[in-house]
């Protein structure tokens, strides 16, 4: 997989939850902060107005010994026994004078003065219950407190009289089951204040009391406040919950196939390194395959493209019941299924292939598909599943599609093959451009004089750090890729151009054979284009002999035959190569006019070439003649076999035994005439 689209992948998959989580823990802490704050500056203001009503108060008793002196005791307690209203609303009261020493007390108490004030908090006990609080039409308030019910906190009356409102029965009924109680403190601070009045100094110990009506505003302020955080929170988790399942929606899209509905090739590469990285000690054997269906286009141009779709969706849907724990499949593209499969030996994993071949042969009754699978057999360390399946690719490419089920095994010499077709490639273009293509003649003598007759144009390719290459290296290739049209046009040119520069320079010209492969017969003006390309050079069309293969014969025969119609009339002669190496070679030779047969070498090879072979050739050269067409016999080797041929009035020999394939110059040199 690319980096770009792995990156791509990564971003649509990748989840941001994180910054969404760290955001909501953010603003939780913002919000307990603000909380603390707000809570801790509305108890300090309640303890603050507590404080200062303590605090007021002990002025008021402060101002009692503002006319006394600490000499004064009787009086100080006539005062106080005067005020005693005021008194009993402190907890306790002593008077000092200068020197620290003990004026009065209220209790026999004189607290150290160096400690001007001192605080102690102790927690009320509940002794009264309350047991609710309601509103009635107009608003008032009633508090039930054991046996009187107070209204408007100013009004009090009894039980019975609450009992004619409207609703208020069924409450009474409850009265003393639960524990909530305003008017009992739950706390309290007690404090001495210090007072210097004349000489004296007046302390007095009050008893802060802290009701829970006091903290009603605080705490209803508080509960608002945490519903407002509960509510944020939840839209906030609500909102995170939603990104979840929107990036796993994504990641299943990413990860589906859009003809099938499973699994898709990202998917595959996914599982597949995962379990391949899981038995990086070898604990199991496994097999990358790649398993198509072969001339699937041909079938979606018989049934149509959404057929063709509906039976790879029926592939998967049997591929994925054979699929075992441990094992992965995918669609890889077309009809093509990448599949990730254990075994326990060879035999074991072709036979589960022919299982699975015979199970994708059931999809559709009644039509026979055929399948080629490629193999690349895991080693142990090995985690990169696309190369493996890159590999088993190979293996299926390179295999022998003829027969009905082929399985192809991945090895070394098949990656050599590959990475010098990709070098082929890179370099032809370059080659082309610089004349690396040289042109060789291989002369065809005539059996009837033994002179020069004819001759056969072939490409050589010297590479500038290969070296020579000879044509089984680079021509399938070549035919693969379509390459092979432009070196046609080419040999072509160079004969053209070779046969200008003999025709100036005053020598006797002999036909000479140009290739014209198979793949120039899908244009309709190859024959137009032929002429332009001779016409250039001003040659006569006679000396230019344009062979083609019998399996051209198999293209579009129209267009081969009005093509091959063209040329003759235009004055070159036309071959038929490697005659006999076809399936059909009579049919093609009773439809297809021609002037040169060329019989194939096989016929003069191999054990039954003495007997079968001869007598095949031999009928051939008669057939031949009474057709009116040159015979050339290629691959002779032999005097016996010169001999054969001469009486048997074949016209042309080409092979070994005269001169193997030469480059211009030499053969220009050795057959000059």
């Amino acid at each position: 997989m690319g980096k770009t689209k792995e990156q791509r992948i990564r971003k649509l998959k990748k989840s941001r939850i994180w910054p969404s989580v760290l955001g909501l823990f953010l603003i939780l802490i913002l919000f307990s902060i603000i909380l603390v704050a707000v809570l801790s500056a509305s108890a300090v203001d309640i303890v603050q107005k507590k404080l200062v009503d303590s605090i007021v108060q002990t002025e008021n008793v402060a101002e009692l010994f503002a006319d006394y002196d600490a000499k004064s005791k009787d009086k100080i307690e006539q005062t106080v026994l005067s005020h005693i209203d005021i008194l009993d609303e402190v907890e306790a009261v002593s008077v000092i004078d200068a020197d620290k020493n003990p004026v009065w007390s209220s209790n026999n108490v004189y607290p150290e003065t160096d400690e001007s004030i001192d605080t102690e908090f102790l927690i009320g006990d509940r002794e009264k219950k309350i047991s609710i609080i309601l509103s009635d039409d107009e608003d008032q308030v009633f508090i039930i407190n054991d046996d009187e019910v107070v209204v408007n906190k100013d009004l009090f009356v009894d039980i019975e009289s609450i009992r004619e409102i409207d609703g208020v029965n069924d409450i009474i009924n409850i009265i003393g089951k639960t524990d909530l109680d305003i008017t009992t403190p739950f706390t309290h601070m007690t404090l001495w204040f210090v007072v210097p009045v004349n000489d004296m100094e007046v302390m007095v110990l009050n008893k802060v009391p802290f009701f829970r009506r006091d903290f009603i505003m605080m705490i209803t302020s508080l509960v608002l406040f945490a519903i407002m955080i509960a509510i944020f929170v939840i839209y906030y988790l609500i909102s995170i919950i939603g990104m979840v399942m929107r990036v796993r929606r994504t990641t299943k899209i990413i990860y589906t196939d859009m003809v099938t509905g499973g699994d898709n090739w990202l998917s595959f590469i996914k599982k597949g390194t995962g379990l391949l990285k899981k038995n990086r000690r070898g604990q199991l054997n496994y097999a990358v395959l790649h398993l198509e269906m072969r001339k699937y286009r041909s079938f979606c141009t018989c049934f149509g493209v959404n057929k063709g779709q509906e039976l790879i969706e029926k592939f998967h849907n049997t591929l994925k019941k054979e699929i075992q724990r441990k094992e992965v499949m995918a669609h890889q593209e077309n009809s093509a299924f990448g599949l990730l499969l254990t075994y326990t030996d060879k035999a074991d994993l072709e036979a589960r292939i022919h299982k699975i071949e015979n199970m994708l042969n059931t999809a559709l009754p009644g039509m026979k598909m055929y399948f080629s699978t490629g193999i690349y057999l895991v080693q142990a360390g090995e985690y990169d599943v696309e190369q493996l399946y890159n590999n088993a690719m190979i293996a299926c490419e390179m295999s022998d599609n003829e027969s009905e089920s082929s399985i192809a095994y991945f090895d070394v010499e098949m990656n050599k093959q590959k990475m010098w077709e990709r070098k082929v490639e890179d370099d032809m273009d370059r080659a082309l451009a610089n004349r690396e293509f040289q042109v060789y003649l291989q002369p065809k003598i005539s059996t009837s004089e033994e002179v020069l007759g004819g001759a056969e144009a072939l490409v050589r390719w010297i590479h500038p750090t290969e070296g020579f290459i000879p044509p089984n290296r680079f021509i399938p290739i070549f035919e693969k890729n379509g390459f092979i049209l432009k070196l046609d046009d080419y040999m072509l040119e160079e004969i053209a151009r070779v046969q200008s520069e003999w025709l100036a320079e005053g020598r006797q010209l002999v036909p000479i054979s140009v290739n014209v492969s198979r793949a120039h017969f899908t244009r309709e003006d190859l024959a137009e284009h032929i002429c332009a390309i001779v016409d250039k050079y001003q040659v006569p069309h006679n000396v230019i002999e344009l062979e083609l293969t019998e399996s051209a014969f198999f293209d579009d025969k129209n267009v081969l035959l009005n093509t091959v119609q063209k040329l003759r009339e235009a004055g070159f002669q036309v071959s038929m190569d490697d005659f006999g190496a076809g399936y059909s070679s009579l049919n093609s030779l009773k439809e297809l006019r021609i002037d040169v047969l060329k019989i194939d070498a096989d016929f003069f090879r191999g054990a039954d070439a003495e007997e079968r072979g001869l007598l095949i050739v031999s009928e051939v050269i008669g057939l031949a003649k009474k057709l009116n067409m040159k015979i050339v016999a290629e691959g002779i080797e032999s005097k016996e076999q010169v001999e054969f041929l001469t009486e048997q009035e074949c016209d042309l020999i080409q092979g070994y035994f005269y001169a193997k394939p030469m480059p211009v110059a030499e053969f220009a040199q050795k057959y000059a005439v």
